[in-house]
């Protein structure tokens, strides 16, 4: 297990000068957190994290921290729902991924994934690892080389510089389209609240969204789906074996 990260200066940080005497007050408040993680005082940390994300402040190193404080708990679900909400505001965070790892490894369920072409676990790679603000700035300085190769081309006299800024041109052209795409694609994934981590002891997969209906399969805590329809205090999940059915809303934790 990684250690947590002391919160009070990451929030700090986030709020700036820009920060409200509640923004201090959760600031504080992550500090006492911190110290009851730090004496083993688990179910007080997770009460105070919880506390300040009910607040309305929320930071990957608060989620991360979370997550390891339930993990200290025992409580899987809850810890994997917090390492995946860390990486889906930092994806760049090594010690929330590791952890993510360890705390997979404790889970029940073993579902294997459908075989996808290299290409895809490529592009996915992409968009999942690297964020929608890292993929803004990569638009913006393959933008910038983009201008300056055309405005080479057209002021420069020398043939060579002409040939140089125009070769220069198409390459930074086609990474700029490319990095539009993944930007669009990782702000998509961003926004959308698709998947989500089974949070009860075991949840009962039906084949309809009724009580009555056929049990389908028993899913255990921290295992992830993801969500295609709601209807009436069902969602339609599908594991990553391709299985699809249905379950009660109160079973799953969006991430």
């Amino acid at each position: 297990m990684k250690r947590y990260i002391t919160l009070t200066i990451a929030i700090l940080t986030a709020i700036g000068a820009q920060g409200t005497t509640t923004d201090f007050q959760n600031a504080h408040h992550a500090q006492k957190g911190d110290s009851a993680y730090r004496a083993g005082n688990y179910e007080e940390a997770v009460e105070i994290y919880e506390e300040v994300l009910a607040e309305g402040f929320t930071s990957a190193d608060l989620h991360y921290n979370l997550g390891n404080a339930y993990y200290r708990l025992g409580q899987m679900g809850q810890s994997i729902l917090n390492y995946e909400r860390a990486l889906r505001l930092k994806p760049s965070m090594g010690d929330a991924r590791e952890n993510l790892a360890l705390a997979n490894s404790k889970t029940v369920d073993r579902i294997a994934e459908l075989p996808r072409l290299f290409f895809i676990q490529w592009y996915e790679s992409l968009i999942t690892r690297i964020g929608p603000h890292s993929w803004q700035i990569i638009v913006i300085v393959f933008f910038a080389l983009t201008v300056a190769a055309l405005v080479v081309l057209i002021l420069a006299r020398d043939l060579g510089w002409r040939k140089g800024s125009f070769a220069a041109l198409i390459v930074t052209a086609i990474f700029l389209l490319l990095a539009i795409v993944l930007l669009t694609a990782s702000t998509r994934r961003f926004n959308s609240h698709s998947q989500a981590i089974v949070i009860q002891p075991s949840m009962v997969v039906k084949s309809s969204p009724e009580v009555q209906s056929v049990d389908k399969l028993i899913l255990h805590e921290g295992t992830k789906v993801t969500l295609s329809e709601e209807l009436s205090g069902w969602y339609k999940i599908t594991l990553s074996d391709g299985t699809t059915g249905w379950c009660e809303t109160d079973a799953i934790e969006k991430i």
